[in-house]
């Protein structure tokens, strides 16, 4: 709503209030005054508003995931003072807000005074137009002309004028001016109707732009079974006019009976209807159903289904209530399936390892329990399908049981779990080429299958993709889960897949995108008081700016991952200690960094671990082993590299093995396996690694004094400028630095050079000229090219050049003196 006001005058505390107020419940209302100096700030009024981070990649996707972290728990009024000047930016966010929200109790009310020019702002004149804004009077939170009856006024309507508000709370119960509607459940003839929905307008009986709990004052002369009986007659009314069956769930949701067998056949419709493209609202039709008959498991059931994603938490209980039911009291199919899905929401809560071993084992588990383990993949073979042995202790396959037909209509959300579980597995043992290609082949799966499917495989199918060196399609598919997330109101997957998306980032060495996303990740998780995340995206975030060489940042973002419990996650405890070794050793700290990937590869190795790019502990060990003189310890960590690459058949395991053996080679071999290195990772999506290799390469040839190192260096540099990685670029400039510094007096021709050190002497270029024979011009020409050769400017740049480089510079020579 527009509020106009005359000047000096501010009825806005009175709209927001009654607005907050008409919802029927306490709405959280967020209010903020615009500045004439911060009208032509992009995003400026919106960051005051909701938290937003400046303009740029995140400036469209977090303020979206604040409101939708705000809508989750309750109504939203966002109120704008002096929108005159309000920034463009926020004015189209505005629009693109409103348009995307209309089943969302969400208002936002721009204060306009009178007298003042109109806004210049484009979007403000586009969005005043829009069909959901409405200009208000300032005298009353009604539109212009109207008055807003009071519960007096209601009662007096009823006895003066029964049949218009018979019409008013028709309209209100249908959410619909249609006549014919209004007439059947008010009992009028259409045409009466008709006539009575203008009035009712007119006089401010109608919703008009408030929400729709706003005409509760209708209601007040009526007992709550009087009430309930008009939304009854409203949804049956609706029903039978085949309107849409999610419009009639939502009448029933407000019924404390549902004592009618249609009602129960249209939440359970509207709920499978809804699924899909609406799952809140899927929970709260089910939710409605499970409070009307506790006992019907089925509903139960769908109920946890639907909730993986929003709340696991509460889908736990559920499926722990049909998981325990006595023998007898639910079909065993049901029971065996809730079984299946709480072991994996389990997994889903950290509430039980995810490593091999424990993969294994749930597979098995759910194998022996019921026909819930999905068949095998395309291009699998006997038992390296379903997952090698985790550890001696592991040993035995997971059986790739078929589906059968019925088992397949109950279980399918189930299997593709189960899927990405199976593909998790097979990745992280890495035993072999048809080992990787069978979880790529079920984590293709996984993603390609469609719907119904939980986020939690999709990003668990990307996270193997990311691992096989796939990270184009596992950051495009991850991206989609946060936005169908977002805009499903799921909060915990929005939440997971942001943190895992972060993580894939920083792995691909996308350093600056990754502190953006790791960053966005963190406030939803915090937002939302969610654990989709859960320490992920800190740890992300801890990675990202450790690269960028931003180190007090990165501590400061390392406290609040202090004192959690991480063992029993694979990725996250990981992860989390590479990120605390790579931050020790850029404070200076290489032992206690050595000593934290040691204990990094340890674990590893005792949870089953053989995947060699999961956290990359023996490359950065083998550069810090190098790094402390002990060449014997980097030269066998770097073979175990190796040993660890060929498990793992990817352009980037085999170009990091190549680039550890490159660190610990005698002088000898370094630059063929650097060459070789950066050839390889050049194929591969790991952008830190290839700046790294050629960052070697470039300074194994400096030190060989090979012409070959500038290139190599520049290349580093382009590739770690490109990617926000700072501490790479930094090393890059001072090796180049260096380069130029010992080549570039041989870079200078024999014609140049006399020519700078007569110039370095002091000598004018009329001297110069007569010195050497040469014209003026000809001087000019030489001098600009040495100007530019050696990066100086001007001849008391030349003499300090030459002064640092120990060069004495010529003195004036007799004409053809020079040799």
């Amino acid at each position: 709503m527009v509020v106009l006001d005359p000047p000096g005058h501010s009825s806005m505390a009175t709209v927001t209030h009654h607005v907050s107020t008409a919802y029927g419940r306490e709405a959280n209302v967020r209010r903020v005054g615009c500045l004439p100096e911060a009208a032509g700030t992009e995003h400026a009024v919106l960051r005051r508003l909701l938290g937003a981070p400046p303009a740029g990649h995140g400036a469209r996707y977090a303020p979206h995931t604040v409101v939708c972290g705000l809508l989750a728990r309750g109504p939203l009024v966002l109120a704008i003072d002096d929108a005159q000047w309000c920034d463009e930016g926020t004015l189209r966010f505005i629009d693109e807000l409103m348009r995307s929200s209309h089943h969302e109790t969400l208002t936002v009310l721009l204060h306009l005074p009178r007298g003042v020019p109109t806004p210049a702002a484009a979007a403000f004149h586009e969005l005043a137009t829009r069909d959901y804004c409405t200009v208000v009077d300032p005298g009353s939170p009604r539109p212009a002309g109207t008055t807003a009856p009071a519960s007096e006024d209601v009662a007096e309507l009823a006895r003066r004028e029964p049949r218009l508000l018979a019409v008013a709370r028709a309209a209100a119960a249908l959410h619909s001016t249609e006549p014919d509607l209004v007439g059947a459940l008010a009992g009028l003839p259409s045409q009466t109707a008709d006539r009575l929905l203008e009035e009712a307008g007119t006089r401010g009986l109608l919703p008009g732009p408030l929400p729709a709990h706003g005409t509760r004052l209708l209601w007040d002369t009526l007992s709550e079974s009087e009430r309930q009986r008009w939304y009854a007659q409203a949804a049956e009314i609706l029903n039978d006019a085949a309107a849409p069956v999610e419009q009639v769930a939502d009448l029933l949701l407000e019924q404390s009976r549902l004592d009618r067998p249609w009602m129960r056949t249209v939440l359970r419709e509207a709920a499978a209807a809804s699924r899909h493209h609406r799952p809140a609202a899927a929970v709260a039709y089910l939710t409605r159903l499970h409070a009307a008959d506790t006992e019907d498991a089925s509903v139960r059931l769908d109920l946890a289904e639907a909730l993986v994603d929003i709340d696991p938490s509460a889908a736990r209980g559920h499926l722990a209530h049909l998981a325990d039911a006595p023998s007898g009291t639910v079909d065993r199919p049901v029971r065996e399936h809730a079984a299946g899905l709480l072991r994996l929401v389990a997994l889903m809560l950290h509430e039980s390892p995810d490593g091999p071993a424990a993969l294994g084992t749930l597979l098995r588990r759910t194998a022996a329990g019921g026909p819930d383990v999905p068949p095998a993949g395309p291009g699998a073979r006997g038992t390296g399908t379903t997952a090698a042995a985790a550890g001696p202790s592991s040993s035995t396959p997971v059986p790739a049981t078929p589906l059968s037909a019925t088992a397949r209509d109950l279980t399918r959300p189930t299997e593709h779990l189960l899927l990405a579980a199976r593909a998790l597995r097979t990745a992280l043992t890495a035993d072999g080429h048809e080992a990787r290609e069978a979880a790529v082949a079920d984590a293709r799966r996984v993603i390609w299958s469609g719907r119904p499917h939980t986020a939690w495989a999709v990003v668990a199918a990307a996270r193997v993709l990311t691992l096989a060196d796939d990270t184009a399609t596992a950051l495009d598919h991850l991206q989609r889960i946060v936005a169908d997330s977002a805009e499903r109101e799921e909060l915990w997957a929005e939440s997971h897949a942001a943190s895992v998306r972060a993580q894939v980032l920083v792995e691909a060495g996308r350093a600056a995108e990754a502190a953006e996303a790791a960053a966005a990740a963190s406030r939803l998780a915090e937002a939302e008081g969610t654990t989709g995340g859960g320490p992920l995206a800190t740890i992300a975030l801890v990675r990202a700016l450790v690269a960028r060489g931003d180190l007090d940042r990165a501590q400061e973002a390392l406290r609040r991952i202090d004192g959690r419990r991480l063992d029993d996650c694979v990725w996250e405890h990981h992860h989390h200690l590479t990120a605390l070794a790579l931050f020790e050793r850029g404070r200076g700290r290489p032992e206690q960094a050595l000593r934290l990937l040691e204990r990094c590869g340890a674990s590893l190795d005792a949870a089953g671990v053989r995947n060699p790019v999961l956290t990359l502990w023996w490359l950065h060990s083998t550069e810090l082993l190098m790094l402390l003189d002990r060449p014997g310890d980097a030269a066998r960590r770097a073979e175990h590299g190796q040993e660890l690459a060929e498990r793992w058949l990817t352009p980037r395991s085999m170009g990091l093995g190549l680039l550890a053996r490159g660190m610990a080679a005698g002088p000898r071999d370094r630059v063929e396996l650097f060459t070789e290195s950066a050839r390889v990772l050049a194929q591969s999506s790991d952008r830190h690694a290839h700046a790294l290799a050629e960052l070697h390469l470039g300074k194994e040839l400096l030190r060989r004094s090979d012409r070959g190192a500038q290139p190599r260096l520049r290349a580093a540099l382009a590739t770690a400028a490109r990617c926000g990685l700072v501490t790479v670029a930094d090393e890059a400039r001072r090796a180049l630095r260096s380069a130029a510094d010992r080549h570039a007096p041989a870079a200078l021709s024999q014609a140049e050079r006399p020519v700078a050190e007569l110039a370095a002497a002091g000598k004018s270029n009329r001297a110069i000229a007569d010195s050497l024979c040469l014209t003026a011009r000809t001087v000019e020409y030489h001098l600009t090219n040495v100007y530019r050769k050696l990066g100086v400017t001007g001849r008391a740049g030349l003499t300090k050049w030459f002064a640092a480089h120990r060069s004495q510079p010529a003195s004036a020579r007799a004409p053809g003196g020079v040799s």
